[in-house]
C-alpha cells in the first residue's frame, strides 16, 4: 500500500485521510498533506531543515501535536514545508526532520489557511490493512 492521504471537505473545516503500512509513514501522509493544502510542495526547494520531536498520551493525541507543530513552524519561521520524513520509536512518539523554505508569496502558490487541527472525528488506528487516520483542520 505504501501511504495515500485524500483530502476531504466538511462545513467550515477540511480534512485528510490517510493510509499507510506503518505508523511513521502515516504521520509523514498527514504532514504531506497539511503542507500541500497550504502550498503546493512542487514549488518549494528544501533550504532549510528542522529537527520536531513531539510526545503524546496516544496515537490520536501524536497526530494532532505533530500536526499542529508543523502548523506552527510554518507560522513563526514563516515556511511552506517540501518534505518531512518521520521516525517512531515508540506509538506515542516520533521523530520529524522537515525540509522547508521560506515563504515566498512570488514564487509559492498559497493555498489554504489552516487556523487549527482539531479533535472532532479524529481518529487513528491500525489493522489487518495497515495504518488508517481521519484529521479535520479549522479554515
Amino acid at each position: 500500500m505504501a501511504k495515500e492521504v485524500d483530502v476531504f471537505e466538511h462545513t467550515a473545516d477540511v480534512g485528510l485521510e490517510a493510509r499507510a503500512d506503518s505508523q511513521a509513514e502515516l504521520y509523514e501522509a498527514l504532514a504531506e498533506g497539511l503542507a500541500g493544502l497550504i502550498a503546493p510542495r512542487e514549488t518549494i526547494a528544501a533550504d532549510r531543515v528542522f529537527q520536531r520531536d513531539v510526545t503524546a498520551e496516544d496515537p490520536e493525541v501524536l497526530a494532532v501535536d505533530f500536526l499542529s507543530d508543523l502548523l506552527a513552524l510554518t507560522h513563526t519561521e514563516n515556511v511552506v514545508i517540501a518534505d518531512v520524513s518521520v521516525r517512531c520509536d515508540r506509538p506515542t512518539s516520533l521523530h520529524a526532520t522537515v525540509r522547508a523554505e521560506l515563504t515566498d508569496p512570488d514564487r509559492h502558490e498559497l493555498g489554504l489557511e489552516i487556523k487549527a487541527v482539531t479533535y472532532h472525528r479524529l481518529e487513528v488506528r491500525q489493522d489487518e490493512d495497515g495504518w488508517h487516520a481521519r484529521v479535520l483542520f479549522d479554515v
